[in-house]
């Protein structure tokens, strides 16, 4: 599929007025796993055009990168966005930086609180006032509840495959009751959130201040994105609960916060997670995430 999109990045360098009389070097980055990444040189400048081999679930992207930049958040300045044939595109600007993964080995990025950090940074990305939930159609949000999301056929689906699979249980939570509490949780906000859906130190690059990059766009609520976060930080780190513990100090700083919407975010988020974990062989990440909803499962009642 990358292949097949190439010749169309060709035509739509050949007849950008941007790149007009301009030598150009085109490179592909090879760690984009859903997306062709090209990178663009010129004598004066260095982009970034991004494509989505998905013609759906993967929208939204530029419109959720300038939200957060509005909120003043550091993200990949977007140039420009449109269309390649029936393909979205994102041209934004190339950040000459290593991720915050390969900066920090695990422990050093908890010695050095990088997750309160995160978390901060989180809490400003989700301030912008959004409606609805799901994925991006056509600007908006797929559905206009938390209830018709969380009946929605990509969800349902993943929970079904958790549970032929019995890679959870009562044991670690019961779903019915997480999804009641989100469900009163949300019904009482009347809004949402732009959420990245895969925030973390893979998706940050090292800068000053830190900038935040590839998102999965979604609409959410604030509390469904910053448990997806946790989950993917005890994934990064051998299950230790303290990367999660920091980025909920960052998120919330001194304010309350309702750990018991929380924990109802992370196990469903765990039902969420645990098909691809399961898919590509992830047991470990899967067994640290296990432990820890059998430790915290209390937080539900």
């Amino acid at each position: 599929r990358r292949m097949a999109l190439i010749p169309h990045v060709k035509d739509f360098i050949s007849n950008h007025p941007r790149f007009q009389n301009e030598e150009v070097k085109v490179t592909f980055a090879d760690k984009g796993v859903s997306s062709l990444i090209s990178i663009i040189e010129t004598p004066k400048t260095k982009t970034v055009l991004k494509i989505p081999l998905s013609l759906a679930h993967s929208l939204g992207e530029a419109q959720f990168l300038k939200i957060w930049e509005d909120a003043d958040v550091r993200v990949p300045h977007v140039i420009e966005d449109g269309m390649i044939t029936e393909h979205a595109y994102t041209m934004m600007e190339y950040i000459d930086a290593k991720i915050l993964k390969d900066v920090y080995p695990k422990d050093e990025a908890i010695k050095k609180e990088i997750y309160v950090e995160l978390g901060r940074i989180l809490c400003k990305m989700h301030k912008p006032v959004a409606h609805g939930y799901g994925r991006v159609v056509e600007g908006k949000a797929q559905y206009q509840t938390f209830e018709e999301w969380f009946n929605g056929e990509d969800v349902q689906k993943q929970i079904l495959y958790v549970k032929e699979n019995n890679l959870l249980s009562e044991e670690h939570g019961s779903l019915s009751r997480a999804f009641k509490i989100l469900k009163e949780h949300t019904d009482k906000a009347k809004q949402s959130s732009y959420c990245h859906d895969d925030f973390g130190t893979a998706n940050i690059f090292a800068t000053e201040p830190i900038t935040v990059f590839d998102p999965n766009p979604r609409f959410n609520n604030n509390y469904m994105d910053l448990g997806r976060s946790i989950i993917i930080s005890l994934g990064n780190n051998n299950g230790q609960a303290e990367t999660g513990e920091q980025l909920i100090r960052g998120y919330f700083g001194s304010e309350s916060y309702d750990k018991m919407v929380l924990q109802g975010a992370i196990l469903i988020n765990a039902y969420l997670k645990f098909p691809y974990q399961h898919k590509t062989k992830s047991f470990d990440k899967m067994h640290n995430l296990q432990e820890y909803l059998i430790k915290t499962k209390h937080l539900l009642t």
